[in-house]
């Protein structure tokens, strides 16, 4: 019988943190809320969930002061499916748990559910909001790597669509508490719930 594999040796934590945050204006992953940059609450997150968040991002960042591992997108400029191809890459036997850095109100409880619903079988574990599926948080098994490899050879950069075709995903539907998905995009979206830049 195989043995079973521990939750550290199957998860592991992501941070995209690779956006050219074109709206915000400023690198918005280091947007302050109560003192702590974005993607720090991210990698904190992550990291209280035993996940050993990484961080990827472009190569114009620097996110030393985490003192997180760091790698730098495989393929630069195609959004935030480069920045999963790349963890792909990375981690080629886990399944990626993957946050985006501007989304500061996903809390634990979330990732709890989306850890208990994953089903290694299935491709991705995702939340979806009136059928819509929410790309982040989310699950993605790293064998989809060259699935993902495929898309931005295409030019079919978009994550919305990427889980909606031709990918098994588990959703789970979301009746309250969607303000977790809300991420930032402009500075008003940041002074919005009392943070700085």
């Amino acid at each position: 019988m195989e043995k079973k594999r521990s939750k550290e040796s199957i998860f592991q934590g992501i941070v995209l943190a690779g956006g050219k945050s074109s709206r915000f204006g400023d690198d918005k992953a280091l947007a302050r809320i109560d003192g702590r940059a974005l993607i720090e609450i991210a990698v904190d997150l992550l990291d209280a969930l035993g996940l050993n968040p990484v961080i990827i991002a472009n190569s114009e960042r620097d996110y030393s002061f985490l003192n997180r591992p760091i790698h730098f997108d495989r393929i630069p400029e195609q959004g935030p499916l480069g920045g999963l191809y790349t963890a792909a890459c990375l981690f080629g036997s886990r399944s990626l748990v993957i946050l985006s850095c501007d989304m500061p109100s996903v809390d634990p409880d979330a990732l709890k559910l989306l850890l208990k619903a994953h089903d290694s079988s299935k491709k991705i574990t995702l939340f979806s909001i009136d059928g819509q599926a929410q790309p982040f948080p989310g699950i993605y098994e790293a064998d989809i790597a060259e699935l993902l490899l495929d898309k931005i050879r295409g030019g079919r950069l978009s994550m919305r669509r990427f889980v909606h075709v031709g990918v098994s995903c588990t959703m789970l539907p979301v009746a309250s508490d969607k303000h977790i998905f809300a991420n930032i995009n402009r500075k008003e979206d940041i002074l919005k719930l009392g943070g700085s830049f």
